[in-house]
C-alpha cells in the first residue's frame, strides 16, 4: 500500500511541542516507553543547553550543563517558572534563575505518568541515572534499518551517502 511505513514521518517533536500525547507518540515511534524517553530527554538537557541559532530557545536547562545528574527533574519540579517570548515562539524561565525550558518540556510535569516519572527521578539520582544509561544503551543498539525495505547499510556496516 503507498505510504505504508511512513506512520511517522510527519511526526515532529519540538520545543514548542505543548501536546503529552504526541511527545509519547514520538517515543513509541522510536520504540521506547514513555519511561526511557523522560529519561533520555533528561539526560540530554542536564549534559548541554539550547541553541537559539539552531532550535530558537537559548539558555541552560540546569546550573551546571556538562554535568550528567538529576538536576533537570530538581528544576523542573521545585522551581517556579514564567513563560517569557522568544522571537516567534516562548519558553519558560526559572523565576529570579537564569534556568529555562522549552514547552515540551514542561509536559513532564503537567502530565500526569510523565510527571510521577519526573518526581521519582527529581528524588533519585541513581534510579535516574541507571534509567538513562538503559535507555541510551537501548537506543544506540537499536536496528533503525530492517524495515520493510530491508537494511540500507552495506555488507560492511557502511551508510551510503546520498
Amino acid at each position: 500500500e503507498d505510504g505504508a511505513g511512513s506512520e511517522g514521518l510527519g511526526l515532529r517533536v519540538s520545543g514548542a511541542t505543548a501536546d503529552a500525547a504526541q511527545l509519547k507518540e514520538a517515543a513509541r515511534l522510536l520504540g521506547l516507553t514513555a519511561r526511557e524517553f523522560a529519561a533520555l530527554i533528561g539526560g540530554g538537557h542536564s549534559l548541554g543547553q539550547m541553541h537559539a541559532e539552531r532550535s530558537g530557545y537559548s539558555g541552560a536547562w540546569t546550573a551546571e550543563p556538562g554535568r550528567l545528574s538529576n538536576d533537570f527533574f530538581v528544576a523542573l519540579l521545585t522551581e517556579r517558572w514564567e513563560e517569557v517570548p522568544r522571537g516567534e515562539a516562548s519558553q519558560f524561565k526559572a523565576i529570579g534563575k537564569e534556568l529555562y525550558m522549552m514547552k515540551s518540556d514542561m509536559l513532564l510535569r503537567t502530565d500526569a505518568e510523565l510527571a510521577a516519572i519526573a518526581q521519582e527521578y527529581a528524588a533519585d539520582r541513581d534510579l535516574f541515572l541507571d534509567d538513562f544509561a538503559a535507555a541510551w544503551t537501548r537506543i544506540m543498539n537499536a536496528d533503525r534499518f530492517q524495515g520493510p525495505a530491508g537494511s540500507v547499510c552495506g555488507e560492511d556496516g557502511s551508510y551510503p551517502l546520498v
